[in-house]
């Protein structure tokens, strides 16, 4: 009696059994896709969603179907519904947005660039022209020097690089052309002319054009020069100018040989060399003058 009425009270204390977790089965599909920068996890039962990052792994457990955010640079996830699931993988490239990304504000439209002056005011509509020295005299070493000064309609100088357009003209028609590109607005032209007169300049820029003058003097020889004939030709010098001064190398001279009628029957240019002039002569029957012409300037003298 008394062992049945101790194992009564066994009985009665004995704790109810509990109720299991409910727990996945075995090889319950799971899906995992990323959908608008999110983690859409699909599967039965809680799910297990490890994701790699350069921090380490980050687990989390869903226990429905749903969303999870992706962890800041996560490249790889995959999710698994128990122990013996095959797990679903997603790659995720690096710097996935863990967001849906905002649309990027419409881009305001281009203001044009603006500069300090209009082209139109920066084309040349005025200017000077000048040329210096105003009397040149030939074979003295002398220089034209031509210089046009260009303004645009602000009057300001015209942009560097700006081209004016340069001409001499003379009286025998002796011409010159050159095209030079202005720096600070001024365009500049060094030239020395071949014959004497009177020289007429012209400077032209788009619409602008403008002109000057200038004169050509004769050099006057300071002293009859010599003229030797021997079997290699003629030698003539030396020549000198008023103040002494030899004519610049390369000065031309025109020799001519003329009968008493004065019919020319030989003729040579050449140039001036160490202040005097060499040639070649060949035999010329009736010339009885040898004419010297040099920068503008004429001598006679007796052909042998």
């Amino acid at each position: 009696m008394r062992r049945l009425l101790l194992l009564g009270l066994l009985v009665a204390c004995r704790p109810a059994p509990q109720a299991a977790l409910p727990s996945a089965a075995p090889g319950s599909p799971v899906t995992l896709r990323v959908q608008a920068g999110a983690l859409q996890v699909q599967g039965a039962g809680p799910v297990t969603v490890t994701c790699d990052t350069p921090a380490g792994p980050v687990v989390r457990v869903q226990a429905a179907p749903g969303r999870l955010a992706v962890p800041p640079g996560a490249v790889r996830c995959e999710a698994a519904a128990g122990e013996a699931g095959r797990p679903a993988v997603v790659e995720l490239p690096a710097g996935s947005p863990t967001t849906p990304a905002a649309p990027a504000p419409p881009a305001a439209p281009a203001t044009p660039a603006t500069t300090a002056f209009p082209a139109s005011s920066r084309v040349a509509v005025s200017g000077t022209l000048r040329v210096t020295p105003g009397r040149l005299s030939l074979g003295e070493r002398e220089v034209w020097t031509v210089t046009a000064d260009v303004r645009a309609g602000d009057r300001r100088a015209v942009p560097d690089g700006t081209p004016v357009e340069l001409r001499a003209a003379g009286p025998l028609g002796e011409t010159a052309v050159a095209t030079r590109l202005t720096v600070n607005g001024v365009a500049r032209w060094s030239l020395t002319p071949a014959t004497a007169g009177r020289f007429t300049f012209t400077a032209a820029s788009g619409a602008w054009v403008a002109r000057g003058g200038a004169q050509a003097v004769s050099g006057l020889l300071g002293q009859r020069p010599r003229a030797v004939f021997t079997s290699r030709g003629l030698t003539l010098g030396p020549l000198r100018w008023q103040d002494g001064a030899l004519p610049d190398d390369g000065t031309p001279v025109r020799l001519r040989a003329l009968t008493r009628s004065g019919r020319v029957v030989w003729s040579a240019d050449v140039a001036v060399a160490g202040g005097q002039v060499q040639v070649d002569t060949p035999r010329v029957r009736d010339a009885v003058t040898l004419r010297v012409e040099l920068a503008g300037s004429e001598v006679s003298l007796p052909w042998p």
